[in-house]
């Protein structure tokens, strides 16, 4: 028996989460909206067409950063910072050259669990010189889950987001920071890198 394609399996779970949206929305214009085009059902439409016209990638995850300044030495000597995973996205470039994608992942979160993340970027991108390099600067929404938070039921998010792309790579930084002040929580930079790929 041969595996799955993998490409196949991504692009089914971009896609329900796209249409997840599309058919939220058209839920909410029904119950609430009035005029029928409210920013839900514009925020789904948009979303399905970022999915419809955007390009494959493939995620790999790899490296959590927590602050040790937040953190005991103790707790610091138990938490994971390879957060080994993988996802994938479309990336829809605009005539600017700024991004935006729908994505999902799903990697090995602080205490070794599995933590899936689908959601939307968008970026800002800057050349300098036209040269290979490009910087990147934006944000990302969606919805992820946790065993130590709300025992695993989805929550969303949303997260500041910078890269720095050279070809077909691209590197992804985001910053999770401190919620309150007890020690133990917050302050986690988590790096993950796309590629071009089909």
């Amino acid at each position: 028996m041969t595996p799955p394609k993998r490409a196949p399996v991504l692009r089914k779970a971009l896609a329900v989460c796209s249409l997840a949206a599309a058919c939220a929305a058209h839920g909410c214009q029904a119950g609430v909206l009035a005029d029928g085009e409210g920013w839900i059902s514009q925020a789904g439409s948009h979303l399905r067409t970022v999915y419809d016209q955007g390009q494959d990638r493939l995620f790999l995850t790899g490296y959590a950063w927590h602050d040790p300044r937040t953190y005991t030495a103790a707790k610091l000597a138990k938490l994971n910072s390879h957060a080994w995973g993988f996802g994938g996205a479309r990336r829809l470039v605009d005539p600017d050259g700024n991004e935006e994608m729908v994505y999902a992942m799903i990697f090995s979160d602080s205490h070794r669990n599995a933590e899936p993340v689908v959601g939307y970027a968008k970026q800002w991108i800057w050349r300098p010189e036209d040269g290979p390099i490009s910087l990147g600067a934006g944000y990302t929404a969606g919805l992820t889950s946790r065993a130590d938070i709300l025992n695993n039921i989805p929550f969303p998010i949303a997260l500041p987001l910078v890269s720095l792309g050279v070809g077909p790579v691209r590197l992804y930084g985001t910053y999770l920071p401190k919620v309150n002040n007890k020690l133990n929580n917050g302050n986690v930079a988590f790096f993950f890198a796309s590629f071009r790929f089909g």
